[in-house]
């Protein structure tokens, strides 16, 4: 007989007032396949409870998961715990707190052994949005739209982290204990500092920028090893397997954890790809030649439509939207933008 799944025991889970019987029962829940409906349910129930309550507030939900994170870890030491938010609750990211919560452990509740009997946790930012996090050593930063960062449950007795896609730490001083952030690339080696990662997967360069303190970049293959100072980027380039430095003013690359998306004389090319990014959009650019003309502005909390507007004032383009289009599993694919050349 299909066992029921209680509402009160699984908000109270969330909510971190569990018993051990408790913390069993819902482990038994998110490992039962069968279970999947009723689950849903139940979340759904919990989203509809508080999105009526929440009002449009902003929530900061980095605390909330963290805490989460690490008791289960604790008290389950040989699981793969991996946060991730999901298209379900994509709509709201900016808000949720228990539902995420609660979807994010059922759909990513997984049992597998690791050395050491260590978690491995990972937090993800979902497209088009920004996610604060703060590891267990106190250091804090910014994970930007369909960024993670991966790091295990003894952290604080070595302090690793690996990321894909983009993010910004603050890392907290401490001379006996380094703080490196890896890379496919680079690893990046601080004592406490404030600096910029980018590191997409699709992407062809990884970047560092350093705002504050110093960092040392090194390769993943140790053909080379660079320091950084304050507002200096390094560019490393993997088919020549080269890195280079510049001078550069830290503040316009670290401004989008402000929610400030700064272009300053890029390539349209580079502009589209950082705005479809930022919106989590596909941008599809039909002409190369446009892909040569540089763009200069700041946005802030303007709408997609009035970005791209504003683009055409400046550079002769034509553009258009496609129609929303749902998938077999109800879910909004990516909105498409076709970038043509004005005709004169």
């Amino acid at each position: 007989m299909k066992e029921k799944i209680d509402y009160k025991i699984l908000k109270n889970f969330a909510d971190g007032e569990y018993s051990l019987q408790d913390f069993k029962t819902v482990s038994h829940w998110f490992d039962d396949q069968n279970n999947e409906a009723e689950l849903k349910g139940v979340i759904q129930q919990h989203w509809n409870e508080f999105s009526t309550q929440s009002g449009n507030d902003e929530k900061d939900l980095s605390l909330v998961l963290n805490k989460l994170k690490q008791q289960i870890a604790s008290e389950k030491p040989e699981i793969t715990f991996r946060i991730r938010f999901q298209n379900f609750y994509m709509r709201a990211a900016a808000i949720l707190i228990l539902p995420l919560i609660l979807y994010s452990i059922y759909s990513t509740f997984q049992v597998s052994p690791t050395s050491e009997n260590t978690a491995s946790i990972e937090i993800f930012s979902p497209q088009g949005a920004r996610t604060h996090f703060q590891l267990p050593d106190g250091t804090q930063g910014w994970l930007n739209s369909g960024s993670s960062i991966k790091y295990t449950s003894n952290f604080e007795k070595k302090r690793n982290v690996s990321l894909s896609g983009e993010a910004w730490f603050d890392v907290v001083h401490n001379e006996k204990k380094p703080f490196v952030v890896k890379t496919p690339a680079l690893d990046i080696e601080v004592l406490g500092t404030k600096f910029n990662v980018t590191a997409f997967p699709e992407e062809k360069f990884t970047e560092v920028i350093l705002q504050e303190g110093k960092v040392q970049v090194e390769g993943t293959k140790k053909h080379f090893k660079s320091e950084l100072k304050p507002n200096e980027k390094f560019t490393f380039d993997p088919i020549k397997n080269t890195g280079n430095i510049q001078s550069v003013n830290s503040g316009q690359f670290c401004a989008w954890k402000d929610g400030l998306l700064i272009l300053r004389n890029e390539p349209l090319s580079e502009v589209l790809k950082r705005i479809g990014r930022w919106y989590n959009v596909n941008i599809l650019l039909t002409d190369n030649e446009l892909a040569k003309f540089r763009y200069r502005a700041t946005f802030q909390d303007e709408p997609l439509e009035e970005v791209i507007r504003l683009i055409s004032l400046t550079i002769p383009i034509e553009y258009s939207f496609d129609n929303r289009k749902v998938d077999d599993n109800g879910t909004y694919v990516k909105r498409t933008i076709t970038i043509r050349h004005k005709k004169s």
